[in-house]
Parts: structure tokens; C-alpha cells; sequence
């Protein structure tokens, strides 16, 4: 049996607790920070008051790279990241519109969406994450996000959730 005595590295999501986030923003200062100004997470106006910060989901068979015509956008199938390579995007924007959920930006410096990769340079997971003061963006492993799911399901329907 191959690979028997190898124990499968369970894949890592993050997580948005909505109930923790106070809408800081320093989740999308940390992103800004390091991709030379352009948040790469989104906030959603619920009301005139309340923010939910909006990162990419990474999605099994995300929509956003069928969509792509030059097969820029990918998903790696050993961690489940979907990931762009920004230097063969023509800005199409055919990603944009495909996107369910509404968290590619339109709003483009260099006129290309910009996508999550969940910081995969870094060890510790996404600079979002680490720098959320209230816990409220968590990268946990499937199995540990289960636990926290149980029985405290909140759900909010977003004026754009999908945008044609």
C-alpha cells in the first residue's frame, strides 16, 4: 500500500465569524500591506453601520476559473486554494461577473481582478487572519471548523450575491 504510513494533511479554510467581527478593517489593511496597496478581501455593507469583511471562499469548482477564457485562474487540488497567476491575465473581468459571491474587485488598480490566495508564502496562513483582533476571520482545518459550526449558523443575504 503506498503512502500508508503517510497521514493526509487535512486542508486549512478560512473562516468569517460574523457575530466577532466589529468591522476594524485589519484584515484588509493586512492584505493591503502586503500586495503594495490592493485589499484583496471585501467588505459588504449590511446597513448603514454593520461591515462583513467578504474573502475569497475557494470554492470545490469555483466559477470564477471556468469562466476564465486564458485558464488563468486554478485550483490546486492538494491544499483546495484556486490561485491566479496575475502575469498571463488579459482583464477580461469574465472572472468578475462569473464569481457567485461577489468577492473579486472590480474596483482595479492595474484594470486585472485580484484574487485571494490565502497568503501561501506564509506559514502561519493568511495575514488576514493572523491580524484579526476579535478572531473574527479564522484558517482552521475543516475538521476544527466543524466544531465551531454546530448549531451557530448565521446566514445574510448581500444586496450584490450575484452580480450579472
Amino acid at each position: 500500500m503506498a503512502g500508508a504510513g503517510i497521514k493526509m494533511k487535512s486542508k486549512k479554510r478560512l473562516f468569517v465569524r460574523l457575530d466577532y467581527c466589529i468591522g476594524c478593517r485589519a484584515c484588509e489593511s493586512a492584505c493591503r500591506s502586503r500586495f503594495r496597496g490592493e485589499a484583496r478581501i471585501r467588505y459588504a455593507p449590511i446597513s448603514e453601520t454593520v461591515l462583513v469583511p467578504l474573502p475569497c471562499r475557494h470554492c470545490t469548482e469555483p466559477l470564477c476559473a471556468a469562466a476564465c477564457p486564458f485558464e488563468v485562474i486554478k485550483r490546486d487540488e492538494e491544499t483546495g486554494i484556486v490561485y491566479k497567476s496575475s502575469v498571463h491575465c488579459v482583464g477580461c473581468r469574465s472572472c468578475i461577473i462569473a464569481c457567485p459571491f461577489g468577492v473579486l474587485d472590480k474596483d482595479l488598480l492595474r484594470r486585472m481582478a485580484q484574487k485571494c490566495s490565502l497568503c501561501q508564502d506564509r506559514e502561519d496562513g493568511p495575514r488576514c487572519a493572523a491580524t484579526c483582533p476579535t478572531g473574527a476571520l479564522q484558517f482552521l482545518d475543516e475538521e476544527e471548523a466543524k466544531e465551531l459550526l454546530v448549531g451557530k449558523r448565521v446566514s445574510a443575504r448581500l444586496p450584490f450575491w450575484r452580480r450579472v
